[in-house]
């Protein structure tokens, strides 16, 4: 990965950096460990005496070391040695191996585009092994299936589902017994409870979208409120992104029971190829509005002119209608 991912997703402050090779492991991306439907095999080391993978060891103060290691809380810390590219020298460096190994025949899956894009960034920019870097580019990434697509095509139009508000869906957060959790994804609400607790009772396509681009979320998730992404100003990648958690949540949870009304209020009247008939949208109205003041500052600045030279014109308020809210967008430089 890259010292820049380091310091925007993970939040640390990389000391110093080794290009090295670690001999005994390969790369791993083991079927059925990920996240089905979004990010079906996470990355992990398989020990493989006959291989070896390329990285970069990364120097970090105590606190950060321990910041990295409740982040990859699922496996083992193992002191390993690693060859520096430049010297040949022997480098001891932690590295996090499965905590349950897996037998050396597990059938491999194929990772989210979004990681292969990370691994790919990060090998580019350290320079690492030409050859390294062309068996990433060649990693299989996931599509979804003819199935997924189908079920993505049979969401019911948003005229038939009742709206709900953002204060409604927060409700349904886990914090009342009395109340099933819900969750949302591209203005979709479900009656589903996720494995991640930071996805209750909120819509999860800004922390979605955050993920892809690498930004860190504990430091920029707002938990789901408006301003929400404008669907079509995402690019294609991430917006497909989005859309398959859109469609695990139609796996595990069924057809939606409602949709966020302030989600769709942001949205177009309709978006060729993901939505249509979205009768919520208050952007053709913005639109108007923007575009009257627009020349009612203009006949005013000519009146001004004749009838008050001191007079100036009042800036118009900003339009709000990047793909990402203000708040974040200065950070938010797209993947790859």
């Amino acid at each position: 990965m890259s010292q820049d991912f380091l310091r925007t997703k993970k939040n640390l402050d990389p000391l110093d950096s080794r290009r090295a090779v670690l001999h005994g492991f390969r790369l791993s991306f083991p079927a059925g460990r990920g996240i089905d439907f979004v990010e079906p095999s996470f990355a992990t080391l398989k020990r493989d005496p006959t291989s070896s993978v390329h990285g970069v060891s990364t120097l970090l103060s105590r606190v950060d070391a321990d910041n990295l290691d409740r982040q990859e809380g699922g496996y083992e810390i193992e002191v390993a040695a690693t060859r520096v590219y430049e010297t040949g020298e022997e480098l001891r460096a932690e590295v996090y191996v499965p905590r349950n190994e897996l037998p050396l025949n597990h059938p491999e899956g194929p990772c989210s585009e979004r990681y292969r894009a990370v691994l790919v960034k990060g090998a580019v920019e350290n320079g690492l092994d030409e050859a390294w870097i062309e068996l990433l580019r060649t990693l299989p990434v996931y599509t979804p299936s003819a199935e997924t697509l189908a079920l993505r095509a049979a969401v019911p139009p948003l005229s038939v589902l009742p709206q709900m508000s953002i204060a409604e869906l927060r409700e349904h957060d886990g914090t009342s017994e009395a109340r099933e959790v819900y969750t949302s994804a591209c203005g979709y609400a479900f009656a589903h409870k996720p494995f991640f607790r930071s996805h209750w009772g909120r819509d999860v396509t800004f922390r979605n979208v955050l993920h892809f681009r690498g930004i860190n979320l504990d430091a920029n998730d707002d938990g789901g409120i408006s301003p929400f992404p404008r669907l079509s100003q995402l690019m294609p990648s991430e917006r497909e992104y989005a859309l398959q958690n859109l469609d695990r949540l139609l796996h595990k949870a069924g057809a939606p029971i409602a949709v966020l009304r302030d989600f769709w209020e942001e949205q177009e009247g309709a978006l060729e190829g993901v939505f249509s008939a979205n009768t919520m949208s208050k952007l053709a109205d913005a639109a108007s509005i923007a575009e009257s003041r627009v020349a009612a500052a203009g006949v005013a600045a000519i009146l001004g002119a004749f009838h008050s030279p001191r007079r100036t014109s009042r800036d118009l308020p900003p339009c709000l209608l990047a793909s990402l809210p203000p708040r974040v967008a200065r950070n938010a430089t797209p993947a790859a």
